[in-house]
């Protein structure tokens, strides 16, 4: 942001802004930081204009525009990516691959939203899941066998660190 502010002359009302891919379906993320010169009323401007594409959120630093960009910018993709691999578990133990897709897609869409309706943490919400000896604490466990939420945080970090322009570290 500060790299656009000092393109445009002093005194533009600028307000930085960041949408992820899921904006094309009305259902993203879009977070803002208010340039030097932004009143209230900018950023008012700005939300009546981004909050029809999703979630619309000012960040509290410009600092931390690099840090959803990792957060929101990136996750989409890893996102896809887990929808994919339980759509290809679902068509390897029999549905087929447009079924599988679209349960897994709406099976992620439901869970985002007790996230985003319930006040209950999300490590909640998947214990509320969990029975004794059952299904899902079979997944879970392997999952975090795997190391599961190790590797979504470095996946989330490594794409916030290439946008900070910080050099890449491999720890493998």
């Amino acid at each position: 942001a500060s790299a656009i502010a000092s393109i445009i002359s002093s005194g533009i009302n600028a307000e930085y802004g960041l949408p992820n891919t899921p904006v094309k379906v009305r259902s993203g993320v879009v977070v803002a930081y208010p340039g030097t010169y932004c009143l209230e009323q900018h950023t008012t401007l700005c939300q009546s204009l981004m909050e029809p594409l999703g979630l619309f959120s000012i960040l509290p630093s410009e600092s931390l525009i690099d840090v959803a960009s990792g957060l929101c910018g990136s996750s989409p993709a890893f996102l896809f990516m887990m929808i994919d691999a339980m759509a290809d578990a679902g068509v390897r133990m029999g549905i087929p691959r447009s079924v599988a897709t679209s349960l897994a897609a709406q099976t992620m869409q439901g869970s985002a939203k007790m996230v985003l309706e319930s006040e209950e943490h999300p490590i909640e919400l998947a214990n509320n899941v969990c029975s004794p000896g059952g299904t899902t604490i079979e997944g879970v466990y392997r999952l975090n066998r795997a190391g599961f939420k190790g590797t979504v945080m470095d996946a989330v970090i490594g794409a916030i660190e290439k946008t900070q322009g910080k050099e890449m570290r491999y720890n493998y």
